[in-house]
């Protein structure tokens, strides 16, 4: 265990070291291992007062904006909480035997797997068809359950016992049929106090590395944007840019509109054999192979797509008023619904512009300029793009620029990273405290 692991496990922890319980037994179950020598065995459709049940299958079309919220898979978080935009169902097309009552236990058995949502509230939901349903009665019987989901014995049972298909699934068969170790109602109430005490610590760690990562983002919007706009002498004389998003200047800088300093790039790929290049609002111009999850299919052939060359500034026309733009620093081809611009001199230092044209209120401009009747519609066609305004600082000033934009940047990169380490370690450490506890490694019982 790395010394970051230590202080962080001691921030949290009351005592250093979690005693063990007198007395084990084999549990029969390889990847549970020993448990406390009193927990008894049993399945999950043992603990239940009805029977396992699947969710309704619905298609998108019956969703409405008021009545029975649907619960789907996707509406679950890994930490077992709602997401707060849901969709819903008429209330009176819902039967009766499919709507919630506290205590239901839903379990996704299909896509995410093993994702549990516990319903502990009077308020009726309905659920979906990769979703099924116990109900152990009990709320501390269910939370107790709850956190074995969340342990590595309940990750690796999952391992074992999925179906692989298109995607996994484990049916609702299955489920009842899970091994579970229990203690006494009464210990089960004090493990399950001691993990919601401590998850709640944890977590609450957590948020703080994660607001401080938000600001540290914050903190480098708002270093780019002084920095190119306004440049890097504070003392500087200053001067009215005539442009409303750009604001104010220095004095011996100018602003240009896009047509005197761009040309439009239009030559095509005759075999559609380069790099394939994508653009995003989060990564700027990267290549498409290296890019995973994205919703998009491939086209069967690539010819007839743009040339891209480094330094060209490519425009996602699509997304452009999401800021899906940037400059290249590669060399390749991109979908023939882009635009790709090249600076038409060299004193235009493409790594500035790039910096530049990603400012949030560049992007409010593209907005502005944009056409289309809804937002999702909007486009950033070439004549609006050239009508657009930039600033020019002198060459040497942007490279200036550029240089304290890219040491800034991995001084809060690092920074980032640290804090991204930190949260990893913590969320390690929150499942095995769960892992441990919830199939009886460690006795919590006091603890509380």
């Amino acid at each position: 265990m790395d010394a970051n692991k230590i202080r962080e496990i001691c921030l949290i922890r009351e005592n250093p070291r979690f005693r063990r319980y007198p007395e084990y037994k084999e549990s029969g179950v390889e990847f549970i291992g020993m448990i406390p020598a009193h927990w008894k065995k049993s399945r999950l459709k043992y603990e239940s007062l009805v029977p396992v049940q699947y969710g309704l299958n619905i298609n998108s079309d019956f969703y409405v904006e008021e009545g029975i919220r649907f619960i789907r898979t996707t509406d679950i978080t890994d930490d077992g909480v709602l997401i707060d935009k849901g969709v819903y169902l008429k209330t009176e097309s819902v039967e009766k035997i499919y709507l919630t009552q506290p205590n239901d236990f839903l379990i996704s058995r299909s896509g995410t797997l093993g994702r549990v949502y516990l319903h502990q509230s009077d308020e009726e939901h309905t659920y979906g068809g990769y979703l099924v349903r116990f109900n152990f009665g009990c709320s501390i019987k269910s939370r107790f359950i709850f956190y074995f989901t969340k342990s590595r014995s309940f990750e690796h049972w999952i391992t074992l016992n999925t179906i692989q298909s298109t995607i996994g699934n484990v049916n609702g068969q299955k489920y009842s049929n899970l091994e579970i170790f229990l203690p006494s109602l009464s210990e089960q109430r004090q493990i399950v106090k001691f993990l919601d005490r401590k998850t709640e610590q944890i977590d609450e760690l957590i948020r703080i590395k994660e607001r401080r990562m938000e600001l540290l983002q914050e903190q480098r919007t708002a270093l780019i944007n002084q920095a190119v706009t306004k440049g890097l002498d504070p003392n500087v004389e200053m001067k009215p840019s005539g442009v409303e998003w750009i604001g104010e200047i220095p004095k011996h800088w100018e602003v240009r509109r896009n047509k005197r300093i761009f040309n439009e790039r239009d030559d095509r790929s005759a075999t559609g054999a380069e790099e394939l290049l994508t653009v995003s609002h989060i990564t700027g111009v990267s290549p498409r192979a290296k890019k995973k999850n994205v919703g998009m299919f491939l086209a069967e052939t690539l010819e007839g797509y743009k040339h891209c060359s480094v330094g060209n500034l490519v425009i996602n026309t699509m997304w452009a008023w999401m800021g899906a733009l940037g400059i290249s620093t590669f060399d390749g081809i991109v979908s023939p619904s882009y635009n790709v611009y090249q600076l038409n001199s060299s004193e235009y230092l493409p790594r500035y512009y790039d910096y530049l044209y990603r400012t949030p209120n560049h992007v409010k401009e593209i907005i502005r300029w944009s056409k289309g009747i809804w937002s999702s519609r909007w486009r950033l066609y070439p004549d609006a793009f050239f009508s657009m305004s930039a600033i020019v600082p002198p060459f040497g000033e942007q490279k200036q620029i550029v240089d304290f934009l890219e040491h800034k940047n991995k001084q809060i990169d690092e920074l980032i990273a640290a804090e991204q380490r930190k949260i990893q370690l913590l969320q390690e450490y929150r499942q095995s405290l769960i892992s441990e506890a919830a199939t009886g490694k460690i006795d919590v019982r006091n603890e509380v």
